[in-house]
């Protein structure tokens, strides 16, 4: 049962299921794609059947620099704390697709934010205030395509944001964004058996569309994320881990007062993978912590994430 495990949690670990880590490149300083959420076993898809993943995440950071959101400005010093969770259901058929196996998947998050910000209104009026509270966040909805040749795995996606979470125009505690976003990437792993080192790296582009209410275009991104792990023992693997943030096109449409972002971060930490059975019941349970450096017109902090998977 070791190697069907080993792949589900490959699989799951691939998911860009939350959105933990805000960047300043978009409007609000949050992307619709949480880095850090592709690690170990990022191009390995599991094997037919179907899945829940619980996931938990939790960002705390500050900005150097203003952003906006809803309409009002937030200002140099403000913090953010960012919790929120999810589940994840993903169905894997027995059927293949050109060779390789199908991947259909719906995360539902919900989450908590604090904000503590000095904020100038859209009349130019400045206070400092703090807003908190808990609503629906946006849900994605994930297709990829994966094949396994040797020791190499890989996969394709795309995966789609709907704006569906709690949203309102002003100083507000949102939890969605308010603006849909389409995902496009690729993802791999290769395992090297004799030292029991595992390389895996996911490339993507976020396309971000208009948020409404603002009139904001946020500006496409380009993310990298990387993992390198050593098994020390069975079914346990640990290593660092980190990833990198760029934006390819500034931001534009009335509501981008600020002027035309263009934002990056890169972020380095480690992280461990546990698969196990529980009777027959395979069980993955992962970890990773990340800290942001490098930072341009964005939020800067660190970037925690829990996730456990079951199959059934």
């Amino acid at each position: 049962m070791r190697a069907p495990i080993y792949l589900v949690a490959g699989l799951i670990l691939a998911l860009p299921i939350l959105r933990t880590s805000p960047v300043n490149a978009a409007e609000a300083g949050f992307s619709s794609y949480g880095l850090g959420g592709s690690a170990f076993g990022a191009g390995v898809t599991p094997p037919p059947g179907t899945y829940v993943t619980f996931v938990s995440g939790f960002y705390e950071g500050k900005i150097g620099g203003p952003l906006t959101l809803g309409g009002v400005t937030l200002n140099v010093g403000s913090k953010v704390e960012f919790f929120q969770a999810a589940v994840n259901g993903l169905y894997v058929p027995d059927r293949k697709v050109l060779g390789g196996h199908l991947g259909l998947s719906v995360t539902v998050p919900v989450g908590h934010i604090d904000l503590n910000a000095s904020v100038t209104g859209p009349l130019g009026n400045t206070f400092h205030d703090e807003t908190a509270g808990w609503g629906l966040g946006d849900i994605t909805t994930r297709m990829q395509l994966g094949w396994q040749q040797g020791d190499f795995a890989h996969l394709a996606y795309v995966q789609a944001v709907a704006p569906s979470g709690r949203y309102a125009v002003g100083f507000q505690p949102d939890i969605g964004l308010n603006r849909p976003g389409i995902d496009i990437g690729w993802a791999f792993t290769w395992t090297e058996k004799t030292s029991k080192l595992q390389f895996n790296g996911a490339a993507g582009v976020t396309f971000n569309f208009t948020n409404n209410a603002t009139d904001y275009d946020s500006g496409t991104d380009f993310h990298f994320e990387w993992a390198v792990g050593y098994e020390i023992c069975k079914g346990l693997i640990v290593g660092p881990a980190g990833y990198d943030y760029r934006q390819l096109t500034s931001d534009s449409g009335s509501g981008a007062r600020l002027g035309p972002f263009e934002g990056s971060v890169d972020a380095i930490g480690g992280g461990l993978t546990y698969t196990t059975l529980i009777g027959s019941t395979p069980l993955i349970l992962s970890a990773r912590h990340y800290q942001e450096f490098n930072v341009e017109r964005r939020w800067e902090g660190n970037n925690t994430i829990f996730s456990g998977t079951v199959r059934f």
